[in-house]
């Protein structure tokens, strides 16, 4: 071992690791990286499972067969080359954490990689109900129906992934030296925090990715149509709305208690646009609705619904606002995947 490159058990940076693979590390990041290297002999084999991944995605149109192979092996060659005597006792240790591109293609995805893997759990909240868990570092989530979260069963990397499809409440524990990061949209979006409470919501189909921060911090980094990264920081009783096709992201004061009444079985509205009303109602109940006259979008509404069902709510509109309405049950089999009540909303004659 160099004696000029100290050992380190803190995992490089993502992209710092990226480089190394590929040849065109600065001076300082091979330092970092091969001291890192150094510590541990099963962080070897991590990095030569990094290399094997971002080799075997690169095209054959733009490189030829046999180059990534070559390339491979200049890794190896690198590696060798730093072969070291350890007397430290082996220990589990934290994983890389990799962001990768995938033959060509513009969708970007995380992994953890350790000593022993750690297996993901994916959490579906069903329809029409909200779920309630806990994650191994001990922040507590509630997912909204039809939601889905997907999470290691040990967070073994220096930053603890999650992924969300859906709406979430997060109650995020404090660890300073390990960030919360919440995927989104295919990781067009990520919430950063370090011990936080915030509501975050990102159903797919829809072109606005929500962030409501109840108490903390929270950077969300959300990725423009160019690839590039813009960071946004929110203070508490602020929400984000992004703008999915643009990239464009709008901060406004709210009042939280109303954006996470829903993790309490409840539907609050203070003369809120009739539109997000109706938003609320369809992920809160899974449902969705037609709308046949376009004046309704222009109505608001006023009121508080506590564990009521659809019908009864719907009775509520009808006479509040002047709605009129039919439902129509799917007939759909389960096995052909979820299941959407319609609801057609026409404006009473």
């Amino acid at each position: 071992m160099d004696p000029k490159i100290p050992m380190t058990k803190h995992v490089p940076d993502d992209m710092h690791l990226l480089a190394y693979i590929k040849g065109d590390a600065s001076s300082e990041i091979q330092k970092e990286v091969e001291g890192w290297l150094c510590a541990d002999e099963s962080h070897e084999s991590i990095l030569l499972n990094l290399a094997k991944i971002y080799f075997a995605g690169r095209t054959n149109r733009r490189i030829k067969a046999r180059e990534p192979e070559a390339a491979y092996d200049a890794v190896l060659n690198r590696i060798k080359g730093r072969k070291r005597t350890l007397w430290l006792q082996r220990v589990s240790v934290a994983a890389a954490c990799l962001l990768f591109f995938v033959l060509g293609g513009a969708t970007v995805y995380w992994m953890n990689l350790s000593q022993e893997e750690s297996q993901m759990i994916t959490v579906n909240s069903n329809a029409g109900m909200r779920t309630h868990l806990e994650l191994p570092d001990g922040t507590k989530v509630c997912l909204n129906s039809g939601s889905q979260l997907i999470y290691p069963s040990v967070f073994r990397s220096s930053k603890r992934n999650v992924s969300l499809r859906g709406e979430a409440y997060f109650e995020v524990d404090h660890q300073p030296s390990r960030p919360f990061i919440v995927h989104m949209a295919d990781d067009r979006v990520r919430i950063q925090v370090l011990g936080t409470t915030f509501n975050a919501q990102a159903y797919p189909g829809e072109d606005r990715i929500e962030t409501t921060l109840v108490e903390g911090k929270v950077v969300l980094n959300i990725k423009n149509q160019e690839g590039r990264f813009s960071t946004k920081e929110l203070s508490p009783s602020e929400k984000a709305i992004v703008d999915m096709p643009t990239g464009r992201c709008e901060v406004k004061k709210i009042e939280p208690s109303l954006e996470t009444a829903w993790v309490d079985g409840k539907l609050i509205f203070k003369n809120t646009p009739l539109p997000d009303v109706l938003r609320k109602i369809a992920y809160f109940y899974n449902v969705k609705f037609k709308i046949e006259d376009p004046v309704i979008n222009s109505y608001s509404f006023t009121g508080t619904f506590i564990n009521r069902q659809i019908p009864q709510i719907l009775d509520y509109l009808k006479i509040s606002s002047n709605i009129d309405y039919t439902i129509r049950y799917s007939t759909e089999d389960d096995s052909r995947g979820m299941k959407y009540t319609s609801i057609q909303l026409r404006k009473r004659k």
